[in-house]
């Protein structure tokens, strides 16, 4: 009996010290509620971001900005660059159970391309035809559109089932590893695995659930009490919190975002190119940097970062920081004693309230006196992005895989052109940068294109800021890309 008792003893130390077991959920904290899951009607990068677990195109972003395989396993271009040939991979089903059909890619991609259904058409303007044949989706274009494939691994291209066009904006239904389970708005998320996906080897958690902390103070507190397991973009003035706790690592990495102050080009005194010149030179771009970014950032003088490799030219030597040059154009334009405007801050992101502050006093030097308005991100996406009813507003403009979709958005009639930039040169410069085949003549237009940006004093371009990706330090598999997307599929916890 002693010996039964003592055996049953030793067993129970045993299980008592063994290893809890590996958690396969994961609880991540995010700023703001997606807008819209309708891929053809959302405008915000932070639904993209998600969006990426939920929905697939044809083709997808890599981590090192190559572009990869999704529902089409391959693909072919005809040498006159005008025909694109999608083969499917078999199997892949929807999250309603349903096998993914030529016939679905057709029905989306034809959507989105209309102009009387989808804003998201001015991007694909180049399509004549859009058909399927057995497995394959055959894309005919008018023209050779060297940016085409790059646009499609973007949220608007994803493939969904025609039967659930109703529901998607708030019930969506894609191919991806994960599925939109629930959505309490301004709570959380949950995306479950999706058991049926056509990569047996992902997603490795079974469940992730997206917690909406518009507070930063919330959000770090949360990760530091273990509430929280990532904060896949901390705002820098809290890193300080975090760093040196054992139980979490960061990871920072360029973000690829254009952080600017858009100016509306149209309304005075901004119409002034004086004026918006002298803008630029009252702006000190290392001090919201230093001050904003807590010296994570890279500063340009654009609208591309240089984490778009080739592409970017550096321009931030055309306006050094000058307070008496930026007091001289005031004069030169009427204004010797400034004048006063309204600076719009979008409340859910600290980087740009903080550097719109730090701006507000940078101005206030020269003469012009900013009040600041912080609105809620529906209030700016309406009226800022939308009806692009502002004078001033600091905000980022997200990274794309090729520079044309960063920077037609400058376009003249570009319905993305917050800030009314018109500029004949620019608007042929975009296309002659989509039709051109050669690699480096297609570098030195857009790099024209950035120039004109710049010498146009179109807006102050600040900084590329830092990612600072905030986890638990068992948590494994994060990858960093150069579009605005978060990717939950290859996440893991080691043992």
């Amino acid at each position: 009996m002693h010996k039964l008792l003592c055996l049953i003893l030793v067993i129970g130390l045993i299980a008592g010290c063994s290893p809890a077991p590996v958690s396969d959920e994961l609880v991540v904290a995010i700023p703001t509620d997606p807008d819209n899951f309708h891929p053809h009607q959302s405008v915000a990068a932070a639904t993209a971001e998600i969006a990426y677990n939920i929905y697939e195109g044809l083709v997808k972003a890599a981590p090192d900005g190559s572009i990869i395989p999704a529902l089409a396993a391959e693909w072919d271009i005809s040498p006159d660059g005008l025909k694109y040939t999608f083969t499917l991979r078999e199997g892949a089903k929807f999250h309603n159970g349903r096998e993914v059909t030529a016939d679905d890619a057709v029905y989306c991609l034809s959507r989105l391309a209309n102009p009387e259904i989808s804003p998201k058409s001015r991007d694909y303007t180049s399509v004549q035809t859009i058909e399927a044949k057995g497995n394959q989706v055959i894309i005919t274009l008018t023209k050779p559109d060297a940016v085409f494939l790059a646009l499609l691994t973007e949220f608007g291209a994803s493939i969904y089932p025609r039967e659930a066009e109703e529901q998607l904006s708030t019930k969506p239904i894609g191919t991806g590893p994960f599925a939109l389970t629930a959505w309490e708005p301004n709570n959380s998320l949950t995306l479950d695995k999706f058991e049926q996906y056509w990569n047996p080897q992902l997603p490795k958690l079974e469940k992730v659930t997206l917690k909406i902390i518009p507070e930063p103070t919330t959000m770090v507190n949360s990760l530091l009490t273990g509430h929280v397991d990532l904060v896949p973009r901390l705002e820098p003035d809290y890193l300080h919190q975090v760093e040196d706790q054992p139980d979490l690592q960061i990871i920072d990495s360029p973000m690829n975002l254009v952080q600017l102050m858009a100016i509306n080009n149209s309304v005075p005194p901004f119409d002034d190119i004086r004026v918006r010149q002298a803008l630029n030179y009252a702006v000190n771009r290392q001090e919201i940097i230093q001050g904003a970014g807590w010296g994570k950032g890279t500063a340009i003088g654009s609208n591309l970062t240089p984490a778009m490799g080739p592409w970017y030219i550096d321009l931030t030597d055309m306006y050094p920081y000058n307070p008496e040059k930026a007091k001289e154009l005031l004069t030169e334009a009427g204004y010797p004693q400034g004048f006063s405007a309204t600076l719009h801050l979008p409340a859910p992101y600290p980087l740009h309230r903080n550097a719109g502050e730090i701006i507000a006093d940078q101005l206030e030097a020269v003469g012009i006196k900013l009040k600041l308005e912080v609105i809620e991100w529906g209030t700016w996406l309406e009226q800022v992005n939308a009806n692009r009813d502002y004078e001033l507003t600091v905000v980022g403009f997200t990274g794309r895989l090729d520079p044309h979709t960063m920077l037609n958005r400058y376009q003249s009639q570009s319905g993305r052109n917050i800030s009314y930039f018109n500029n004949p040169e620019y608007d042929e410069l975009l296309v002659q940068g989509l039709e051109e085949t050669d690699p480096a003549a297609r570098v030195e237009i857009y790099q024209q294109l950035q120039t004109i940006l710049a010498q146009e004093a179109s807006n102050v371009y600040i900084m590329d800021p830092s990612q600072i990706a905030v986890m638990s330090r068992d948590l494994k598999g994060w990858a960093n890309y150069p579009v605005y997307v978060l990717d939950l599929a290859p996440l893991y916890r080691s043992k």
